[in-house]
């Protein structure tokens, strides 16, 4: 493996750009709100997605630090890479694990998020990849796609 890039000078030391999820809409339910969304992550060291809340949609879609987003409960996300499909996103207040899915929301929960939404409020994904040092293999932090398209809690 070490001899790979020791011996191929045509590897890109650009950062990798990721594919924002699609939102396609936020419902009430009895713990908060299940966010739906259509995304697939072939990136090799996809991370997850981060939810930025604001009370505008510019406020969520270019938040001051790309770090304060919101993650999933316990870094825990059951999603399949590369599977282009609709999954969604339980949005609670309290700790603890997702809720029961209700009749008529989406099976494909894939986490859920602590966070309190309010009516007004606009909200954003954004996906996350980790970067690896290619010249001594350690992590050095996040990179963000572009923001997903907004939906405003009803």
């Amino acid at each position: 493996m070490f001899f790979l890039f020791i011996g191929c000078p045509h590897y890109s030391t650009t950062r990798l750009i990721s594919t924002p999820p699609t939102l396609i809409s936020i419902v009430p339910i009895a713990t908060g709100y299940e966010l739906r969304l259509r995304a697939g992550n072939p990136e090799l060291l996809f991370d997850g997605y981060k939810l930025y809340v604001g009370n505008t949609e510019n406020d969520s879609r270019f938040p001051a630090d790309l770090n304060s987003g919101i993650e999933c409960m316990n870094g825990i996300l059951n999603i399949l890479p590369n599977q282009p499909l609709e999954y969604s996103i339980e949005l609670s207040p309290t700790e603890g694990p997702l809720a029961a899915i209700g009749t008529g929301e989406n099976t494909n929960r894939i986490c859920k998020m602590q966070v309190s939404v309010t009516s007004g409020q606009y909200l954003t994904l954004r996906s996350q990849v980790l970067v690896v040092s290619i010249t001594n293999g350690t992590a050095t932090g996040f990179v963000f796609s572009m923001p997903s398209n907004s939906l405003r809690v009803p």
